[in-house]
């Protein structure tokens, strides 16, 4: 029968027994090597040095799209927390198991508070890893479960239900996502969507090409169905009022998540002619919260952009200040202003730089960058952004999203003059551009060699009504253009 504390340690000293613990801490099972307690000394080295073998051989053997993935699983990050906060308490046990094993000789006074602050503060440091990764698993878990809803409104398109491997969404070229900057605040009546770009992304290369909507396009095409049966004269208002228009008809659409947002999802897809499979929206009126959460976006600026300076009347007045041009680090209210600026110049302009904006804040979102602020993003989301993405998909929308970083084309069309005539738009022709942008013509062969270009006059400068402003790609002739290279997103 075991004495506590063995005979071969009663006595020791309290400064010599805090060293071997916290040297026991770092290397499990001395202190009871040293207490002359072998069997339990080798049984605890053998435990942690397989659980750090098990970490080590998890991170070079699991790809960081794996990770990832594991990430966006409820389940999953529900076992991380259990097994982080299971290795935390199992730390601290250890710690003051150590020190009570060497038998110190007992201490009274301040050398007692000394003795209990230098295990408080070992234990906080062993524990604080553990329970740092389970924070981030809640965290991150909590914004899962409360973001993304179970169901998909798509039946059958998800094909990670259960995390599984396999062609992502069921073997399909294209997912389609719209994403919608509404207009909602405190100051405003209603809400509009400011900003529609259809995203649509090729499952096997990454790829994407965004599709601007002007949120000024009128006489807009609605799908047969309720939204046909409501208005049959076509829709009453311009294209960013059909959100608010249906959220105020509660029998339209019943049922839905957000009937607003599956409204302009259907008609959007309707107007494009090709499926659009979620959206995601995001309050403008906090957008600014989202960029600052994210440490701020890299912009290149290239035409000098007003802050303000224009009423809700459309009374021009003085701005507050301006947007320099050059390569800027935006914090959340200049990028709102740098999305929204339309004192000098209109709704295109406006379409065009929020592309670029979208294509930066893509860029720069590594996971490095995102787990640095991690917190913050977490907490911007869950009160900015809504979306009908199920949880099912994100495995695949993070595979998606790591091609997406991996040299992959990001090109943009916008539905604009001269190309699109907003007032009375050309719906047939939309449809075309969109085809011919996901899947290009070939070019037909030529029988006769082109002529050379003349040279008798310089070229005309482009004017900022085709040539866009503040690094925004040009509205051209309706064919993609490259948004990395237009907006110098390198």
């Amino acid at each position: 029968m075991h004495a506590h504390p063995s005979s071969r340690s009663a006595g020791r000293s309290p400064v010599r027994s805090m060293a071997i613990t916290w040297a026991s801490a770092f290397v499990p099972g001395l202190a009871h090597w040293v207490a002359g307690r072998r069997k339990s000394a080798v049984v605890i080295f053998s435990l942690a040095l397989a659980l750090l073998i098990g970490v080590v051989w998890l991170a070079l053997t699991t790809s960081r799209t794996a990770l990832l993935r594991m990430a966006v699983q409820p389940g999953t990050l529900t076992v991380i927390i259990v097994v982080a906060l299971a290795v935390a308490l199992a730390w601290v046990v250890l710690v003051t198991g150590s020190y009570r094993v060497l038998g110190p000789v007992r201490q009274r006074g301040l050398a007692q508070a000394g003795v209990i602050l230098g295990l408080a503060v070992l234990s906080l440091l062993v524990a604080a890893p553990p329970v740092a990764v389970a924070r981030y698993a809640y965290l991150q878990r909590d914004l899962v479960t409360n973001l993304f809803p179970d169901d998909d409104p798509n039946s059958g398109l998800a094909a990670g239900q259960n995390g599984g491997g396999g062609d992502a969404f069921g073997g399909r070229s294209r997912v389609t996502i719209l994403l919608l900057a509404s207009d909602a605040g405190p100051d405003r009546t209603g809400t509009r969507t400011d900003s529609m770009v259809a995203a649509s992304i090729d499952t096997h290369t990454g790829d994407v090409i965004l599709f601007s909507l002007p949120r000024n396009l009128q006489r807009v095409a609605l799908p047969p169905g309720p939204l046909r049966e409501q208005w049959p004269n076509g829709f009453p208002d311009l294209l960013n009022g059909v959100y608010q228009f249906v959220t105020n008809q509660p029998h339209l659409l019943a049922g839905a998540r957000d009937r607003g947002a599956a409204a302009i999802k259907s008609v959007a897809s309707y107007i494009l002619g090709i499926p659009i499979d979620y959206y995601a929206m995001v309050n403008l009126e906090g957008f600014n919260e989202f960029v600052d959460a994210m440490g701020g976006v890299t912009i290149d600026v290239t035409q000098r952009l007003p802050i303000g300076g224009l009423l809700a009347d459309g009374t021009r007045v003085p701005p507050v200040g301006y947007i320099e041009p050059g390569v800027q680090h935006l914090n959340g209210s200049l990028a709102q202003w740098y999305a929204r600026s339309r004192r000098d110049g209109t709704d295109y302009d406006r379409m065009l730089r929020q592309r670029c904006l979208i294509g930066a804040m893509v860029q720069q979102a590594t996971p490095v960058n995102v787990l640095k602020h991690f917190q913050e993003l977490s907490s911007a989301t869950k009160r900015l952004a809504e979306t009908d993405i199920p949880r099912s998909v994100l495995p695949d929308l993070i595979t998606l999203g790591d091609k997406m970083h991996g040299g992959s084309s990001l090109r943009s069309v916008a539905f604009v003059p001269p190309i699109i005539r907003t007032a009375n738009p050309d719906y047939a022709k939309i449809r075309r551009l969109v085809k011919d942008a996901i899947n290009p013509p070939k070019p037909r062969a030529s029988a006769t060699p082109p002529a050379p270009p003349k040279t008798s006059a310089p070229p005309k400068p482009a004017s900022s009504a085709s040539s866009g402003t503040a690094g925004a790609p040009a509205a051209g002739n309706g064919s993609p253009v490259d948004v990395k290279s237009a907006c110098a997103l390198g």
